[in-house]
């Protein structure tokens, strides 16, 4: 099967009627594994309002992502994993919707009304708090809102925080900024700061065809270095935060850099630009991402290329055509013809190892619907190997259904299989080694299904030829 992540832009235009063809392609559920994620609750819950109405277009967009999806999701677990699990959308949207005022306030006092709701939380939280308000910042605080060539610089950056130089005040500071964030518009003044403060001209990295050699040149001029800011959380993997923070310090550096307006139809701030950011983390352990944004579409395609993922990013009508061209033909006789023709070529990618030489392929098309890496290798000992096998997503991860799928696949088209094992169970695929598969094609060849560290395999194995007798 081929992931699928699909950005909301791409859903909501195919529920309101947009996108045909590409929905007509994606009804196909053996083909295609779809997910949404946690990302896709949080742009829906952005026009949140408690009226019927609201609520009614809400539901029909979570009906419609079941629908396409069948529940797929991902979401970032409390052990800092990225998990493909079955979530009703309708479920994820009502937890959200109940969070909503959890942590709506976290200044001193709004942490404090929090703690006081529990008796619990009035034993061991309030205390904390207490001692909490008057502990002093660091004075360097002090020393950098008093000097006259940052102070000015201090007050845009901490707006407020010089009236109280305490926890308390450092406390009231983030929670206003957070609001300013996500519900109002001071994303744009923060990123205002930022090129100011590097002398960058965003007018001339907003079209770039190389943002990231512009800024690495940029910084080089002033005796620094581009880093990317440290937004970490403790509840996903490093590789998403990395894929996150690329993708914001390319819109606060002002390439392609998203609008923020509140007051006129649609709210747009940080948090959205942070949400597209976490799709495009998301996407990379897919195959596909689909989206139809020209600005999430050219930061996210930037992000993949300077991080080496490997992943699609396309628009539907660069989707639609690839699927045309390569991944429609569910005649798998003739998948296997391919494969014969391909190995015979000279487009493989020679490697030289100690134990003999690799040659690998790349085709566009996906064998049996899952293999679309070749390999030859020649071993110095003689041996010699030809097998399929998957040139992976950069976060990869395989589920139970795609192998299941897989091995109903070869079934179908070789028969059962020597031992008769039959379809895979949910026993097997958790193991660490999956039982092998062998068909007998003919007096020469078999081929050889089997798995190591969930990293399936379809091996050809060709017999050697008996030596013949010269008595």
């Amino acid at each position: 099967m081929i992931k699928i992540y699909l950005d909301w832009n791409v859903l909501s235009q195919m529920k309101n009627g947009q996108h045909t063809e590409l929905k007509e392609i994606l009804e196909n559920d053996n083909l295609f594994l779809k997910f949404y994620s946690t990302s896709h609750i949080t742009d829906i819950y952005s026009s949140f309002k408690e009226t019927d109405e609201q609520r009614k277009l809400i539901d029909s967009d979570l009906d419609f992502i079941s629908q396409i999806t069948k529940n797929k999701c991902l979401y970032n677990s409390t052990d800092g994993k990225v998990i493909a699990g079955d979530y009703d959308p309708k479920e994820l949207f009502q937890e959200r919707v109940e969070q909503k005022d959890l942590f709506n306030d976290i200044s001193i006092d709004g942490l404090s009304e929090l703690f006081n709701s529990s008796e619990v939380g009035k034993e061991l939280g309030i205390p904390i708090m207490e001692s909490l308000k008057n502990i002093p910042l660091d004075p360097s605080f002090k020393e950098a809102f008093e000097k006259p060539e940052s102070k000015e610089m201090m007050n845009r950056l901490f707006p407020g925080l010089k009236d109280n130089l305490t926890m308390e005040g450092w406390f009231n500071y983030f929670n206003k900024m957070l609001k300013g964030l996500n519900d109002g518009e001071d994303y744009k003044e923060l990123r205002n700061i930022i090129q100011e403060s590097t002398n960058l001209n965003r007018d001339k990295i907003f079209n770039s065809s190389d943002p990231y050699s512009f800024l690495d040149n940029h910084y080089k001029k002033f005796g620094g270095e581009r880093k990317t800011p440290s937004l970490e959380s403790k509840h996903s993997p490093e590789w998403f935060n990395e894929i996150s923070n690329e993708y914001v310090q390319l819109d606060m550096h002002g390439y392609q850099e998203d609008r923020v307006k509140i007051n006129k139809g649609r709210k747009e701030t940080f948090q959205n630009t942070t949400e597209d950011s976490f799709h495009a983390a998301f996407a990379s352990t897919c195959d596909f991402y689909l989206l139809n944004d020209k600005k999430a579409f050219n930061k996210t395609s930037k992000v993949y290329d300077e991080l080496k993922i490997n992943t699609w990013v396309q628009k539907p009508k660069e989707f639609i055509d690839h699927y045309n061209k390569f991944l429609s033909s569910r005649d798998y006789k003739l998948h296997l013809q391919i494969f014969m023709d391909l190995i015979s070529s000279n487009n493989f990618i020679e490697q030289k190892t100690d134990s003999g030489l690799f040659y690998t392929m790349y085709p566009p098309i996906y064998l049996f619907d899952f293999f679309n890496k070749i390999t030859r290798f020649e071993g110095v000992d003689g041996a010699k190997l030809t097998y399929l096998s998957q040139n992976k997503p950069t976060n990869y991860f395989v589920t139970f259904l795609e192998i299941k799928n897989l091995v109903q696949r070869l079934e179908e088209f070789f028969g059962l299989d020597n031992d008769g094992s039959g379809e895979l169970t949910k026993d097997e695929f958790y193991k660490e080694e999956w039982k092998k598969r062998v068909w007998s094609i003919n007096e020469s060849l078999s081929l050889r299904f089997q798995a190591n560290n969930y990293h399936a395999q379809l091996y050809f194995d060709i017999e050697k030829e008996p030596a013949g007798n010269n008595g």
